[in-house]
């Protein structure tokens, strides 16, 4: 159980401490996105090697409230998400944007800014080498989009995924690409 009294810490999620807290990062991604209203089914082992490959080759951050683990955000380059229709968005450079993949935060310590506040740390630390970041969000989830609208981001581009809800079967999940330039010029 969390509190509203402990105070949220941010930490860099990299290749050397992800070891530490694997396990924690598996089960907040399964419980984010097999549990409630946006549930799906996702096979665990999947989950670990896809989250393992993520932080291979990219970067994130973590939050915790305590010593429990309240969020977590994984982002790599862009030409690493074969799904975005890089032919329909010549003004977002595959090379030089940051593609947030997963953004969790588990449920009893939503709405209390942890999100943005993740966001933000990603995006200091990546302004350097980055000139955008792109995020794809599943059109229903209309607290994601609200709070990607308020950070900035606008829809770009739109795929249709086929998924499976817990129960098995299979839907169709349409997913907005969302966009915000994080600087000026290119990178040196």
């Amino acid at each position: 159980m969390y509190t509203d009294m402990e105070p949220i810490r941010l930490f860099v999620l990299n290749e050397f401490n992800y070891p530490k807290f694997r396990s924690q990062i598996v089960q907040l991604y399964l419980h984010a996105f097999t549990t409630g209203e946006y549930a799906q089914h996702i096979d665990p082992q999947k989950a670990e090697s896809t989250l393992d490959e993520m932080v291979r080759r990219g970067m994130g951050v973590m939050a915790f409230a305590g010593d429990r683990l309240a969020g977590a955000l994984l982002a790599l380059p862009l030409r690493y998400d074969e799904d975005f229709p890089a032919g329909e968005v010549a003004d977002v450079p595959p090379d030089t944007t940051l593609y947030i993949s997963e953004v969790m935060v588990h449920v009893e310590m939503r709405s209390r800014g942890i999100a943005s506040a993740m966001i933000g740390d990603l995006f200091s630390r990546a302004a350097a080498t980055h000139t955008d970041a792109v995020i794809r969000v599943w059109d229903e989830n209309k607290p994601a989009l609200s709070l990607y609208d308020k950070l900035g981001f606008h829809p770009v581009a739109t795929i249709t995924q086929t998924k499976k809800h817990a129960s098995g079967e299979s839907f169709e999940m349409k997913k907005i690409y969302l966009h915000k330039k994080l600087s000026i010029s290119p990178p040196a």
